[in-house]
């Protein structure tokens, strides 16, 4: 059978290597960042979208109270 060596520690190179932290902490704040600003910019186009069938009636309806309204001030109708 084979020998067994004695295991010897605090001699020799380390097998575990710490990782360089930082590095990764920077790339998910980034992701995090760009996650938020993803996320703001689909509310407010959502927000925009479901109030563009009210805002062009209004808008319309605006439009054509100052086409209209001079003549019924100015000749009394129409």
């Amino acid at each position: 059978m084979a020998e067994e060596k004695e295991v010897v520690y605090g001699q020799g190179y380390p097998t575990v290597v710490m990782t360089q932290e930082g590095y990764f902490d920077d790339i998910v704040e980034d992701i995090k960042y760009k996650g938020q600003l993803l996320a703001r910019e689909t509310k407010m186009s959502s927000g925009v979208l479901s109030t563009v069938s009210m805002g062009f009636f209004t808008g319309f309806i605006i439009a054509l109270l100052m086409m209209i309204g001079p003549f019924f001030i100015l000749q009394g109708g129409l």
